[in-house]
């Protein structure tokens, strides 16, 4: 994630700024132009549906409008351009079910997850991925269902033929964290839910057809057409094989190819879009050989860096200062993995992947 500035006052800005703490002016995330972006009322539209300008832009560039979830229920800072025709943002319009919103606890755990989602549609679409709704593409367009799991009708997070479920009650932190502890995991949030799923997304859309990918995938992280209810049943008998930590980024991955596939995809989301926060902050992405050295600043983000080698030292250094900082405030590990060669071997060919899917 890169980092953002108030046009009006250079006030640092989170991506999910929608006003200036400083200087009071309302602001919106424009993902055509990838910024948070300053924004003033003009005297066009309705009271329903106002039209802004950034004020830093020539007039001719057009306005913007607020996202309806943002004015229906305050729960987006995305704006959507004058000329299109869509009452949502491009993150919004891409969820297809919501879940029940009677209460502020139910409205609150919504907005956790659709934040969680235009994180997730950020680093895809920086990564040159496409981003398909079913109208665009019926078949395997990308669209969220949000859920609330009941007794009569239980929800379980998952993917099918492009379509995200996202059982809410991983919303709900104390829930979450309970379910983390019991499943002994080290590691449980919204967002790497989400990551999860668009690994097995993105599998059925570039990999499964791929006469070239297909095979490499297959070498690597073992045959998908293995039984995988019956790795399922396996898995929570058994639970993973005695030193999957060789082998697999976590448990859980040792279970199938496919989850093998969709937990490595979800770890190179987090380590692409931690790499590139920490960039944009300077904060010192050198390897460990070249710690007492000055380094260079990079021209590009470090998601378009050919070189994997590179970003996987980077990673060691920054993960393990991320580590030692929290251990300094007495707080767990916020990266709880220790790669092993064979997961860094997986993690570079998705990288390889994701490079071959970049524009030329």
């Amino acid at each position: 994630m890169q980092t953002f500035r108030c046009h009006s006052c250079h006030q640092l800005l989170f991506f999910e700024s929608s006003r200036c703490l400083r200087c009071g002016v309302q602001l919106g995330f424009s993902i055509h132009d990838r910024e948070v972006i300053a924004l003033e009322p003009t005297n066009l539209g309705t009271d329903e549906a106002l039209i802004f300008r950034d004020p830093t832009q020539e007039s001719s560039k057009g306005g913007y409008r607020y996202c309806a979830n943002t004015t229906k229920f305050n729960a987006c800072n995305w704006v959507v351009p004058v000329d299109d025709d869509n009452e949502y943002c491009l993150s919004c319009r891409l969820t297809e079910v919501l879940p029940p919103l009677r209460s502020e606890k139910g409205r609150k755990q919504w907005v956790r997850v659709e934040a969680a989602k235009r994180r997730l549609l950020y680093t895809l679409l920086g990564l040159g991925l496409p981003v398909n709704s079913r109208s665009e593409d019926p078949q395997l367009g990308l669209a969220f269902r949000f859920k609330k799991s009941t007794k009569a009708h239980p929800v379980t997070t998952g993917h099918a033929s492009g379509i995200i479920t996202m059982n809410m009650a991983e919303a709900d932190a104390a829930l979450r964290e309970n379910a983390r502890e019991k499943l002994g995991e080290g590691y449980r949030t919204v967002l790497g839910h989400l990551r999860h799923e668009s690994g097995h997304y993105y599998w059925e859309l570039l990999v499964l057809p791929s006469e070239e990918w297909l095979p490499r995938v297959r070498e690597m992280f073992g045959d998908d057409r293995l039984d995988y209810q019956e790795a399922i049943s396996r898995h929570y008998a058994q639970g993973a094989p005695e030193g999957w930590q060789q082998e697999y980024i976590s448990a859980y991955a040792a279970m199938h190819p496919w989850e093998d596939w969709a937990e490595t995809w979800a770890h190179y989301l987090h380590m692409i879009d931690t790499l590139e926060t920490a960039e944009s902050y300077e904060i010192s992405l050198r390897s460990p050989d070249d710690i007492a050295t000055p380094s260079d600043k990079t021209e590009a983000p470090l998601r378009q860096h050919d070189d994997f080698e590179k970003l996987f030292d980077s990673w060691y250094t920054l993960t393990f200062a991320l580590n030692s900082l929290s251990r300094s405030m007495g707080m767990p590990d916020p990266y709880p993995f220790a790669p092993s060669e064979t997961v860094k071997q997986k993690l570079h060919l998705i990288h390889d992947l994701l490079t071959s899917q970049r524009p030329a």
